[in-house]
C-alpha cells in the first residue's frame, strides 16, 4: 500500500499511462458498454472478465489505482464521473476479496459508495414528471452484486468493531479512526439507503389485492424491460432480507420478503445465486422461529429443482460455484436439523441424497446430544453482526474498564443459546411422550419418578409439560404473506393430546382406531359364498363345474379299485 501511494505522488499526467493489454481492454470497454447503455456486454464484463483478469494478473495484488486510472481516461478522452465510481468500486471490492484492507480503504470505499447510491438515488427518484431511468442501465447481476458487496463491506465493518472492544488499550488508533468517522458504514445510514430504494419501487405501497397483479404483470411478464427504480428496489428487498436475518430480525426479515411472490417467473430467477440466496434466508428465519416444517417445506422446492439444474449450475463461475455449493450444504443441514425436531416426512429425492451424502449427520441426530446440534448450528449459520451505534461504541471505547474484563459480544453465540433452548424442550417433549404413550392418566409424582425428577424438583414436572405443550403448537403456512400462518398442533408425529387435572395428567388419544369389522365381515361373506359354491349349494359358476368333475372323476376311480379287489379275491 505505501508503494503504491508513492507511485501515486510520483504520477506526470503528460506521461502515457499504459497497463497490460486484457487490462486496458477491459477500462476502454468499461467506458463504452456503459455509455452506450449494453447490458448483455456488461453483465460479461462485470461477471466474467474481471474476475479473470483478476486471477491471471492481480491474485494476490491489487488493481491499478483509481488515480492512474483516471489518467489513462483522461488521456483517451473517456473520463466521466460514473466510469470513476464504478471502477472504484470494483477496485475495492478486490482489496476485501484478496484481504488487503486498511482503515483509509474502509473510508474511501464508503464514501464511493455513498456517492453511487446517490446518483442512483437520483435517477430513481422522478420529481420533475420526466423519466430518468434510461440514464444508468445495468444488468440484474450488477445491481444484485453491487448492493450485496455494500451489505458485505457493513458486515466486514461490524465484525471489526468488535475486534477493536476486545482489546481497546491496543487498538486504539482504529477505535480513534472510527471515532472520527462515525457516519462509516454506520448501521442506521446503511438500512435507511436500502429501505429507501425499496420504498422508490412503489409496489410495496400498493394494497394487497393490486400488488399481486402489479408484481406479475412488472415482474413476471416484461423483466428485461424493467426501469432502473423497479430493479433496484426489487433486488435491495432481497438484500434487506440477508442483512435483518445478520441482525437476528427473523420476523421483519420475512415481512420485507413477502413484498415479492415466490414463484418461477419472478425477477430473482434471472439471477442464480440471489435465488439460492432467498429460499436460504427464508428456511433459516423459519427454523429461528422454529416453524420447521415450513422450513422443509420451502427447503424442498429449491433442492428439488437444483436437482435437476446441474448442469446449469456447472456454467456459473468459478467464484458463483463455490458460494452455490456452500448455500446447498447448509440447506440439506437444516433440512436435517428440522426433520430430527419434528419428524416431518421428506421427499424421497432429497431423503435419498441425505444418505448418500449426509448419513452420518442424520443418524447422529436421532440421539444426538446438544453438542451435536451445536455443531451443525455454526456449520448452517450465517456470520451474525453486531449493529454497534456510533454512541455505544463510543461509550464501550471509553468505558473505564477496572476488571480487566474483555468485551464478549458474539451474535452467533447468542443465537446458538437461543435455538439450542428449543432444542431441549424438543428432546424433552420427545422423552415425556415415550412414558405418555403407555398410559391413558398418571399422576404427576408418579411420572416424575419415571423421569428421574429429585423429589425437590416435583414443581418441574408441570412446567415441562407445558413447554412439551407449547412446543406442540407450530405456525404453518399455507397462504399470503411468508411471516402469516395457521396455529396447529403437531406432536411430533404422535396422535394424542393430554391436560392437567389437579395433580393427575390425562392423555387423550385423538387417532382414530382402525375399525377392521367391515373387512372381517367382508372375507367371511366370500368365504361363505365360496363354501356353497364348492357344495353346490350357490348359484352355477366355475367352482360348482370343477367340483363336479372332481367328484364325478373319483367315483370312477373308486368303482374300478372295488372291481379289481373283486377279482383278485375270487
Amino acid at each position: 500500500m505505501a508503494e503504491e501511494t508513492e507511485i501515486e505522488n510520483n504520477i506526470n499526467e503528460d506521461k502515457p499511462v499504459s497497463f497490460e493489454e486484457e487490462v486496458e481492454t477491459f477500462l476502454i470497454n468499461l467506458h463504452d458498454f456503459v455509455y452506450h447503455r449494453n447490458a448483455d456486454a456488461i453483465k460479461k464484463l462485470f461477471d466474467t472478465d474481471f474476475y479473470t483478469i483478476s486471477e491471471i494478473y492481480f491474485k494476490n495484488t491489487r488493481w491499478p489505482s483509481i488515480k492512474l486510472v483516471d489518467n489513462f481516461y483522461k488521456q483517451k478522452n473517456r473520463f466521466h464521473n460514473l466510469i470513476h465510481s464504478l471502477y472504484e468500486e470494483l477496485y475495492y471490492r478486490h482489496v476485501f476479496i484478496i484481504n488487503d484492507i486498511t482503515l483509509e480503504d474502509r473510508k474511501n470505499a464508503w464514501d464511493n459508495y455513498k456517492c453511487l447510491l446517490n446518483f442512483i438515488s437520483t435517477i430513481c427518484t422522478d420529481l420533475s414528471g420526466d423519466s430518468n431511468d434510461n440514464v444508468l442501465v445495468m444488468p440484474h447481476v450488477w445491481i444484485y452484486d453491487f448492493l450485496s458487496e455494500y451489505v458485505y463491506q457493513y458486515q466486514s465493518m461490524c465484525h471489526f468493531k468488535v475486534e477493536l472492544l476486545k482489546e481497546p488499550e491496543k487498538n486504539l488508533k482504529g477505535i480513534d479512526f472510527i471515532i472520527k468517522n462515525a457516519e462509516v458504514f454506520e448501521s442506521s445510514i446503511v438500512l435507511e439507503v436500502l429501505h429507501s430504494l425499496l420504498l422508490k419501487a412503489e409496489f410495496t405501497t400498493l394494497p394487497e389485492e393490486e400488488k399481486s397483479t402489479f408484481v406479475n404483470n412488472v415482474f413476471s411478464i416484461n423483466n428485461d424491460d424493467l426501469t432502473s427504480k423497479y430493479q433496484f428496489g426489487y433486488f435491495a428487498c432481497c438484500i434487506l432480507l440477508n442483512l435483518h436475518v445478520l441482525m437476528g430480525d427473523y420476523h421483519t426479515a420475512l415481512k420485507l420478503i413477502s413484498n415479492i411472490e415466490l414463484n418461477h417467473k419472478a425477477l430473482y430467477w434471472k439471477v442464480t445465486i440471489c435465488h439460492i440466496s432467498i429460499f436460504y434466508n427464508i428456511a433459516f428465519c423459519y427454523m429461528m422461529l422454529k416453524r420447521y416444517n415450513d422450513s422443509i417445506k420451502i427447503l424442498s422446492q429449491i433442492l428439488i429443482y437444483l436437482s435437476k439444474q446441474k448442469i446449469h449450475l456447472s456454467n456459473q463461475q468459478r467464484y458463483q460455484q463455490s458460494l452455490i455449493h456452500k448455500l446447498i450444504d447448509k440447506m440439506y443441514l437444516i433440512i436435517i436439523i428440522c426433520h430430527s425436531l419434528t419428524n416431518a416426512r421428506l421427499d424421497e429425492t432429497i431423503l435419498q441424497h441425505i444418505k448418500e451424502n449426509y448419513s452420518n449427520k442424520f443418524y447422529a441426530l436421532q440421539s444426538a446430544n446438544e453438542q451435536t446440534y451445536a455443531d451443525l448450528f455454526f456449520r448452517v449459520a450465517p456470520k451474525f453482526i453486531d449493529p454497534l451505534s456510533n454512541i455505544s461504541f463510543q461509550l464501550l471505547a471509553n468505558f473505564q474498564n477496572l476488571q480487566n474484563q474483555a468485551y464478549n459480544s458474539d451474535p452467533t453465540l447468542r443465537q446458538m443459546y437461543i435455538f439450542l433452548k428449543d432444542v431441549t424442550y424438543q428432546k424433552k417433549a420427545f422423552y415425556f411422550i415415550s412414558y405418555a404413550k403407555l398410559y391413558h392418566n398418571i399422576q404427576l409424582k408418579k411420572l416424575g419418578d419415571l423421569m428421574n425428577y429429585k423429589d425437590e424438583d416435583d414443581e418441574n414436572v408441570c412446567s415441562n409439560i407445558m413447554c412439551v405443550k407449547n412446543c406442540s403448537r407450530q405456525l404453518i403456512w399455507k397462504d399470503g404473506p411468508l411471516y402469516t400462518g395457521e396455529t396447529i398442533t403437531y406432536n411430533f408425529g404422535s396422535s394424542f393430546d393430554f391436560y392437567i387435572d389437579l395433580d393427575i395428567l390425562n392423555i387423550k388419544t385423538k387417532a382414530q382406531q382402525k375399525i377392521f369389522i367391515d373387512y372381517f365381515v367382508h372375507q367371511i361373506n366370500m368365504c361363505k359364498n365360496l363354501l356353497n359354491n364348492l357344495q353346490g349349494n350357490g348359484s352355477n359358476n366355475i367352482y360348482k363345474t370343477k367340483y363336479d368333475h372332481f367328484r364325478r372323476k373319483n367315483k370312477n376311480k373308486n368303482k374300478n379299485k372295488q372291481n379289481n379287489l373283486q377279482i383278485t379275491v375270487e
